[in-house]
């Protein structure tokens, strides 16, 4: 839905639903408002909503990852857009350190021509002049939120990918950025459940979230899939575009297999508990191998993304076994 808006709407056009004499600061606020957006929306089905989940799930937990009970609906209801707020403010100036320059605007032309600098909304310029607000907004509110050290890592981690070039260099380097950068949302948006909830993480929920980070590391190439053309011109070493098409997949396919089964082992749960992980495990290995395409690709990632999610639901399955 979102390409299909994006296409249709002109740098000069008016918002929907804003009569002909609406104020030029009230269109120029929906519209910059709606470029922000855009921004995010590739990372809002990877980072913004899977993150938001692993907070919470780390509430719902209770003693199997925090060290206090099961805090009850108010306190999850009164945390959820504080995480979701940090989640998206530390977002928006990393997604836009890796749109902005010559090459990330080519290479979008390509993959996502609907981002705001290819699709004529923004300028690099002006986009650097939001991202270093951005940076200054990110470590604001996660210095109130209590999640200053999860910002400065993940500033770190987006020079050392974008500024170093890492993004274009070996792709065990580019997992383990992307691993890196996966689990420090993650417990930035434990750590803000955890400290608005009057509660602290457990020592185990480190060893959880170490864990979950080789998860990631070993699966995250199935981005690259999909985006093989863009990378291709941008000359970056992905999976997919060294070790061919079949060699990528099979490369996700294995490890799904492996931690479908080794998370919830880890956790002891029943055959029950096996259930979930086991069945979005083999979907997502079929999918692979039956539908190679960029479009059946790209569903597949959600897939992905859903199945990540379950395993983030382990330990809750854990708490009310």
């Amino acid at each position: 839905m979102t390409v299909v808006l994006v296409s249709r709407l002109s740098v000069t056009e008016r918002p929907s639903g804003l009569p002909p004499h609406a104020t030029k600061t009230r269109r120029t606020l929906l519209y910059h408002a709606y470029s922000l957006w855009l921004f995010t929306f590739s990372d809002l089905k990877t980072i913004l909503v899977p993150k938001t989940a692993f907070g919470i799930i780390t509430l719902l937990s209770g003693p199997v990852l925090t060290k206090s009970s099961w805090p009850g609906w108010l306190t999850i209801f009164r945390c959820l857009p504080l995480i979701m707020m940090w989640i998206w403010l530390n977002l928006l100036p990393l997604d836009m350190n890796n749109e902005h320059r010559e090459d990330d605007v080519q290479e979008d032309k390509n993959n996502k021509p609907w981002r705001p600098i290819p699709a004529g909304r923004l300028s690099i310029e002006e986009t650097k002049r939001l991202m270093l607000a951005g940076y200054i907004a990110a470590m604001l509110g996660s210095a109130y939120l209590g999640a200053l050290p999860e910002c400065l890592a993940l500033i770190v981690q987006g020079w050392i990918y974008n500024e170093l070039g890492a993004a274009n260099g070996s792709y065990l380097t580019r997992n383990l950025l992307n691993a890196t950068g996966y689990m420090t949302f993650a417990a930035g948006a434990a750590k803000v459940a955890c400290i608005h909830s009057g509660t602290t993480m457990q020592k185990g929920a480190y060893v959880w979230l170490m864990l979950l980070g080789m998860v990631i590391a070993t699966t995250i190439q199935f981005q690259d899939l999909y985006d093989q053309k863009g990378d291709r011109a941008r000359g970056r070493r992905t999976v997919p575009l060294v070790l061919g098409d079949g060699s990528a997949r099979l490369s996700v396919e294995l490890p799904v297999a492996v931690w479908s089964l080794l998370c919830p082992a880890f956790w002891r749960l029943s055959v029950q508990g096996f259930i979930l992980p086991v069945v979005l495990g083999a979907v997502i290995i079929f999918r692979l191998f039956r539908y190679r395409d960029v479009s059946a690709d790209k569903t597949s990632f959600k897939i992905w993304n859903a199945w990540v999610v379950v395993l983030y639901l382990l330990p809750f399955l854990k708490a009310i076994a």
